[in-house]
């Protein structure tokens, strides 16, 4: 069909100023139960009309996000049909009014992401149901409101009218978790600023009152390593305990929650996370830390091999059939008993154990898992780690092209899992980002060779990209780790930056290949169904740590470790939620100094900084 477009799409931003998405930055909203606020969001902007008219032009240039809409009516082509597209600005989850006034007939109410995904070019998604068939049986005014969901982009089609449609209102009846963003971060680069606040956007969208999902169309449920990432972020920003309170209790103890064992794992450094942001005194804590152990106990117990590595356990139930790490190219193949960073991820859990063990007083626990972290760490490293080379991602490779999981869905995916299980082992993989990285976070390489390593995995050109923010997150937060916190930075802001800057974005997406540049291009099977992902927040913690150069360092901010911050030629200032107040960051001069402004009842480790 035709696409006669008004304007280009709005640039993802609401605020030309501060570059946030965010509604809730720019005008109040109403204080809803549990700590969420309500908004009412019109279309911001008319992107396609067909058939045009005069009177439809003027109509369009009037719209704005923050006011409602006046009526329009759209006359109808030969065909008796007629066709618009609009946009609200800015992402939301959002129940959608719409009043309309016209004769017999069928209307057609398409929800989107993205433009594609709105005008349903070939990219059809059904979870939640995107297009809704409304049958018009009798002239006069009709009204309806469909069920809450995540879009920004609504197409309403006629078909077979018999007279003219008027659009009498329409309005999206917004839900934001959380009242009042506590967190706040401006910045001299723009593409960052941009990308920062877009990460917090993105993460604010993704919180429920008791829990975070994953998206806010697709799954809209709880995963523990999308929530990982979103808690960081929304620690950082608004400082409300409620969603990870209310997710940590549901741990499951006596199996792999959603299937992915490293998920599971990222539970534990999430309520690692919670004591530093909030404190012991929280009641999730206790009763989160019972079920870390349990379910600790359990992955020993019933997991593990004599070497203590996990095994795969043929009565588990295990996402995709396979052992979930990424979307990214890695190294298929291997047993799970062969998969380093599988492991990698098992120390970094008993290490963080061992940590809250600490702070709460049980010294038997936090022995127990110490010990349990150091003798596994040296088995890993006698199995994995080749000198010059890294930590090897499987020891048995089944292809020598390194494949993305993405063809599991729905076209290959059984081929994928043939590959994975029973395609003939070629030996040994080289190092990856994924095995390295993790590396990294579990604490495994102490030299300075072993970090050189990393390093050259994580700058190299020849490795395929990872192509998630998700696990960018991972591998650019140790990198930062391995000394180059510039470098992890810089990649973070550019591959976040084009991708909001390539489509207009208002989210940070679930996945995104810088080289495709055509959303209509896409190949079936890599479209991503989920655009707007709680691992989008993932610039937001990244900052806070390698720009800003602040780390909590125990419970509930009582002590802050502060780090000389990535030497980049910006000025930024920022403000930091924590129990005791906010810390403030402030480098006014390209490079100048940091100065900090630290609220008392939280003790700096090091000493070696300057007070705003």
């Amino acid at each position: 069909m035709p696409h006669d477009f008004l304007a280009d799409e709005m640039p993802g931003y609401l605020d030309a100023d501060t570059l946030s998405p965010d509604p809730l930055d720019l005008v109040r909203g109403t204080p809803l139960p549990g700590g969420a606020t309500g908004r009412d969001i019109h279309p911001a902007r008319c992107l396609h009309a067909q058939p045009m008219t005069p009177a439809l032009r003027r109509w369009a240039d009037a719209l704005a996000w923050d006011r409602p809409t006046p009526a329009v009516t759209l006359t109808l082509d030969h065909d008796k049909r007629c066709d618009i597209l609009l946009d609200f600005g800015t992402e939301m989850e959002g129940r959608l009014e719409l009043a309309v006034n016209t004769g017999p007939g069928n209307l057609y109410v398409s929800f989107g992401e993205s433009v594609p995904e709105a005008m349903t070019w070939g990219l059809p998604t059904t979870n939640p149901l995107q297009t809704f068939e409304w049958i018009i049986e009798q002239a006069g005014t009709h009204t309806r409101t469909f069920d809450a969901r995540g879009f920004r982009f609504v197409r309403i089609q006629g078909y077979d009218l018999s007279r003219p449609l008027t659009l009498k209102r329409i309005v999206s009846h917004a839900w934001f978790a959380f009242r009042k963003r506590l967190g706040e971060f401006r910045c001299s680069d723009r593409r960052f600023q941009r990308v920062w606040q877009t990460a917090a956007y993105t993460a604010r969208l993704c919180s429920r009152t008791d829990t975070y999902w994953d998206g806010i169309k697709r799954d809209r449920g709880g995963w523990f390593g999308d929530a990982r990432i979103i808690q960081e972020a929304t620690d950082a920003t608004f400082h409300d305990p409620a969603p990870a309170a209310g997710m940590l209790v549901t741990l499951p103890v006596d199996k792999w929650t959603m299937g992915v064992p490293g998920f599971s794992f990222d539970a534990v450094a999430m309520l690692r996370q919670f004591v530093l942001a909030h404190g012991l005194e929280h009641p999730c804590v206790r009763e989160s830390f019972s079920r870390v152990k349990q379910f600790l106990e359990w992955v020993r117990k019933t997991q593990t091999n004599r070497d203590g590595f996990i095994v795969r356990d043929p009565k588990a139930a295990f996402f995709g059939n396979i052992c979930f790490v990424d979307w990214s190219a890695i190294p298929v193949g291997g047993k799970f008993e062969e998969l380093s960073w599988l492991q990698c991820k098992h120390v970094e859990a008993l290490r963080n154990a061992a940590w809250i063990a600490g702070h709460l007083g049980s010294r038997a626990d936090g022995k127990k898992f110490t010990d349990h972290a150091g003798r596994l760490s040296r088995k890993i490293l006698h199995a994995f780690w080749r000198p010059g080379e890294g930590l090897i991602h499987t020891l048995n490779q089944t292809t020598r092209k390194w494949e993305w999981l993405r063809i599991l869905a729905p076209i290959g995916g059984e081929r994928y899992r043939k590959l994975y299980f029973e395609a003939k082992p070629i030996g040994p993989s080289k190092a990856s980002r994924h095995s390295m990285a993790l590396a990294v976070w579990a604490g495994l390489l102490t030299t300075p060779a072993q970090r050189r390593a990393a390093m050259r995995v994580f700058t190299s050109k020849k490795l395929d990209p990872i192509v998630t923010p998700y696990f960018l997150y991972y591998e650019q937060a140790a990198r930062a780790e391995c000394g180059d916190p510039a470098g992890a930075i810089m990649a973070m802001r550019d591959f976040v930056g084009q991708q909001l800057e390539m489509h207009n974005s208002s989210t940070v997406w679930e996945w995104y290949e810088p080289w495709i540049n055509d959303l209509r291009a896409v190949r079936l099977g890599d479209w991503p169904k989920s655009l707007c992902h709680g691992w989008g927040g993932a610039p937001v913690p990244l900052a806070m740590r390698y720009l800003l150069g602040v780390q909590p360092a125990a419970p509930g901010f009582s002590t802050v470790k502060i780090t000389p911050p990535a030497n980049l030629p910006w000025t930024f200032e920022a403000t930091i939620p924590t129990p005791h107040g906010p810390i403030r960051v402030v480098k006014p001069k390209h490079g100048g100094k940091t100065f900090y402004g630290v609220p008392k009842g939280i003790e700096i480790q090091n000493r070696d900084f300057f007070r705003v």
